[in-house]
């Protein structure tokens, strides 16, 4: 599973003889455009998340607290965000996700890693990751899936604490699950979702994220929206 790097401008396709044009490639960062590095808070870190997640039935709020630690996944090092009675473990050169656990377990699995970013992040920046996921606790299992991120505008963005400067990223998730077989013979249902994320520079963190799983999604349609609460400290 490799990870391919589509550069590509931010302009309207247009349609000539009933095809879409491609947009023409950006090979590097626009002169003088913003520019981040591969960057996260340190270990120690600590800072607070409001999540609220609607689905057609009901809604849910919950203000957590993050920590910075070092993380393990099968035997692999990386970064960890940790919460109570749950880690998301990020590959530490990238801030990507590897897996998670709950309560010590393995929940779940990416491979190579899923995530926003593929560094340095420039506007006007896209690129394709194809990977592997697995859910242990709901007994899932996707063999193949594909992501598409396009960084689309550096922007003001406010949450609760604050109004940062922040590179807008927007991502299409399991691209091509609903075709692939689970531990469970469950019909389409995959793990598609169209995610945007902002980070931003200063704080050196993802500030803001809306995730909208399709409606194939195996865990329902849904949004879910996380909003940082405090700067990590």
């Amino acid at each position: 599973m490799k990870r391919r790097s589509l550069l590509f401008a931010l302009v309207t396709p247009t349609v000539a003889g009933g095809c879409i044009r491609p947009p023409a490639p950006v090979l590097s960062p626009p002169p003088g455009g913003p520019i981040a590095e591969a960057t996260y808070p340190p270990p120690g870190a600590r800072w607070k998340l409001r999540t609220t997640e609607r689905t057609l039935f009901r809604e849910t709020v919950l203000d957590r607290d993050f920590t910075a630690v070092p993380a393990e996944l099968n035997g692999v090092r990386g970064y960890g965000l940790a919460s109570p009675g749950h880690v998301r473990v990020l590959n530490a050169a990238t801030f990507n996700t590897i897996g998670s656990t709950e309560n010590g377990k393995v929940a779940t699995v990416a491979s190579p890693e899923i995530g926003p970013f593929s560094w340095p992040l420039w506007v006007g920046k896209s690129w394709d990751t194809t990977y592997t996921f697995t859910d242990f606790v709901y007994g899932q299992h996707w063999p193949v899936a594909r992501s598409h991120a396009t960084v689309t505008a550096f922007e003001d963005v406010t949450v609760p604490a604050g109004t940062f400067k922040a590179f807008r990223i927007e991502q299409e998730t399991g691209i091509g699950s609903e075709s692939s077989g689970g531990f469970r013979t469950m019909g389409v249902l995959g793990i598609g979702a169209y995610e945007t994320w902002w980070y931003a520079p200063g704080p050196k963190i993802i500030v803001k994220n809306v995730i909208r799983r399709r409606g194939s999604n195996y865990r329902g349609s849904g949004v879910v929206t996380s909003d940082l609460l405090t700067v990590p400290a």
